[in-house]
């Protein structure tokens, strides 16, 4: 596994290097990380730490400020008037010293996807899993539930918390979740305890650079993986969705090649996305998905109970005494 920067700190690190007189927009910071995506995280960083930098000198990105930023600016010399800084361009900071690391990730996503490969490598499948994660805090909860294909049943459910540092990241989920899985499922596959084909919470080929989480998480553990999501974090679809039928398809195109699906389960539920991960085709990933789907359905069925199971796990995680959730390991379920 990878090493994984610590944005937070190189976020309060950026804004310490901010002088005094000047300001930066969140996206100024996010772009000395690497990625103006990021604009939003460093938002949630510095509200977490307002008082451990000079955060005020970071701004939206149209000059507005609350009163006690415009207080503290105004004091530096930087002129504020009607809840906006005068002059941005003349007072904006741009010259941050920074590796920006987010580009680094990028460049592990790049050779993620050089890896993956999108062709079956079975022409049966007998066990799905699903895998999701949810939070306790700090403690990230992964979920991991193996079901038979053909009933659905449910053979095993096991789960795994450990500390989650890296922030949320819109196309860089794996670098947050991705070590509690890969935690849990290495542990799984050391055991031979793995469905012949995973479901996983997040995208694969339906990414800005085409490897998300469902393909990380496939292509370091070498297995079959297939990304689901509630939401379309990248792609064209052919059509309107909102004219889709129930068990219908429509088909999501990036650069032209059709990358994922949208699926209506139900008259009542609204499309989710499913991608390719690795060790799959497309045609077979939503095969697959329809077979794991019930009449009332709404996800995949290995999905919903990984993501009941993380959710019920986490929960009973937050009851813990503090000192016993330092270390934990696997809870079994069958």
């Amino acid at each position: 596994m990878f090493a994984l920067p610590d944005i937070e700190r190189i976020t309060l690190e950026l804004v310490a290097q901010i002088p005094k007189g000047k300001v930066a927009t969140f996206r100024e910071i996010a772009l000395a990380l690497g990625d103006p995506i990021a604009a939003r995280a460093v938002g949630s960083i510095l509200a977490q730490h307002k008082h451990d930098c000079p955060s005020y000198r970071v701004i939206s990105f149209d000059g507005t400020v609350t009163e006690e930023q415009a207080q503290l600016l105004q004091a530096e010399g930087v002129p504020v008037k009607e809840g906006r800084v005068l002059s941005l361009s003349k007072f904006l900071f741009r010259e941050f010293r920074s590796d920006k690391p987010l580009q680094k990730l990028q460049q592990i996503q790049n050779a993620i996807r050089a890896q993956m490969r999108l062709v079956p490598d079975r022409t049966e499948y007998h066990t799905v899993g699903g895998v999701d994660l949810s939070y306790a805090g700090t403690q990230g909860v992964a979920a991991y539930v193996r079901c038979e294909l053909d009933s659905l049943k449910v053979l095993d459910t096991q789960t795994l918390a450990q500390e989650v540092r890296f922030p949320y990241i819109p196309s860089y989920l794996a670098f947050r979740e991705l070590p509690v899985m890969l935690a849990l499922l290495q542990k799984l596959k050391d055991q031979n305890s793995l469905a012949e084909i995973t479901f996983v919470d997040g995208t694969g080929t339906l990414h800005h650079r085409q490897a998300g989480i469902a393909s990380q998480l496939g292509v370091v553990l070498d297995i079959p993986t297939i990304g689901i999501t509630k939401s379309l974090l990248h792609g064209e679809p052919e059509r309107d969705l909102k004219t889709l039928a129930p068990r219908e398809i429509c088909y999501i195109r990036i650069a032209g090649e059709r990358a994922g699906a949208a699926l209506r389960p139900t008259e009542d539920a609204e499309p989710f996305f499913i991608s390719p991960g690795h060790r799959i085709d497309l045609e077979t990933a939503l095969e697959l998905t329809i077979r794991a789907l019930t009449s009332e359905s709404t996800l995949p069925e290995p999905i919903q109970h990984a993501h009941n199971a993380s959710r019920h796990a986490a929960q009973a995680l937050k009851q813990r005494p503090a000192s016993k959730t330092q270390q934990l390991g696997l809870f079994d379920k069958s």
